[in-house]
């Protein structure tokens, strides 16, 4: 690397370097983006252009030539968008990806508030048992929450029948969609609670302890200082954990699927399994395909809010 000398002594960088170092780092990084082109780029394209052609066939295949199947435009986006169906289960599904989110965030701060103050030994014990909670498969998980709200071998209801005036003994949980769906809820938000936690508490050790203790010394009460020190710091750490939360919330698939024993009635679908059972398990992969793309769009506009908030944040800093 060369470089050219001044009067005053000091070194200045030759643009002609620059710009090889430049092409340098493009190359280096092109792999990589051939990969991620490969696996997520060439799916997309073939569920955007799947969703504006008829595509019925259950002869589908990946390297299928557009040229054999009509296109339609956006007569599949119709179709959906003006079935009553689709907007039942797409409010069934922001209702609740609402509630799980709030939850697992709500308990996620009460468990990294309390990590935050016990002591060191209970802190090792706590965050052992939510990591092994995090390392436990949804499948797994989903099957020993079904077993615990059976209605004929539950631990939940032999343990609430054994309260006074409560009758529990043979209750289903899952003949009623509302109550199957609560399940599922605590099933999602107990595999939530130990990434945001862990991670929040990570947040909290992260503040100024002298900001913490002027916050005392000026007669701010626990929660003032938490509403007014801790969340403020823990902003923009609890925007990207709520938007990952509503990612994964949002397409939740396997404590449904698995729950229901892989047949979940209309009132257990949400949009994940409803693009399932119209596309795949209707071999309508068009239709599939076109919910999909529509739930990207949904997505979207969630990513779209999280890069606001970022650049509001990095604005005000």
């Amino acid at each position: 690397m060369t470089a050219t000398g001044t009067s005053t002594g000091r070194r200045v960088v030759s643009p002609r370097i620059g710009r090889r170092g430049s092409g340098l780092a493009y190359l280096l990084i092109l792999p990589a983006v051939v990969v991620l082109v490969g696996v997520t780029g060439w799916p997309l394209y073939k569920i955007i252009m799947l969703s504006l052609q008829r595509q019925d066939s259950g002869k589908f295949a990946l390297f299928h030539s557009a040229g054999t199947t009509p296109f339609v435009g956006l007569r599949n986006f119709t179709r959906v968008l003006s079935d009553s169906a689709f907007w039942t289960v797409l409010e069934r599904t922001l209702v609740f990806t609402v509630l799980n989110v709030g939850l697992s965030l709500a308990l996620g701060m009460g468990v990294a508030l309390l990590l935050n103050r016990v002591s060191k030994w209970a802190r090792v014990i706590l965050v052992a048992v939510l990591l092994f909670v995090w390392a436990v498969p949804s499948t797994v998980s989903t099957q020993i929450f079904y077993w615990l709200f059976s209605n004929q071998y539950g631990v939940v209801n032999w343990l609430l029948d054994r309260v006074p005036g409560v009758h529990m003994r043979g209750h289903d949980w899952f003949a009623d969609p509302h109550q199957g769906l609560a399940v599922v809820t605590a099933v999602v938000v107990w595999g939530a609670v130990p990434l945001i936690a862990i991670s929040l508490h990570a947040g909290i050790t992260q503040i100024p302890r002298d900001v913490l203790e002027a916050a005392r010394v000026d007669g701010a009460s626990p929660w003032q200082a938490f509403t007014r020190v801790t969340l403020p710091f823990l902003r923009p750490l609890l925007i990207i954990l709520m938007t990952l939360s509503v990612i994964w919330d949002f397409g939740v698939f396997n404590q449904i699927w698995f729950m229901r024993n892989g047949h979940p009635e209309p009132g257990y679908q949400t949009v994940g399994i409803y693009m399932y059972s119209e596309g795949v398990g209707s071999s309508h992969y068009n239709t599939g395909a076109t919910i999909g793309v529509l739930m990207m769009v949904c997505l979207l506009g969630v990513m779209v809010f999280y890069i606001r908030q970022l650049f509001r944040i990095g604005d005000a800093e």
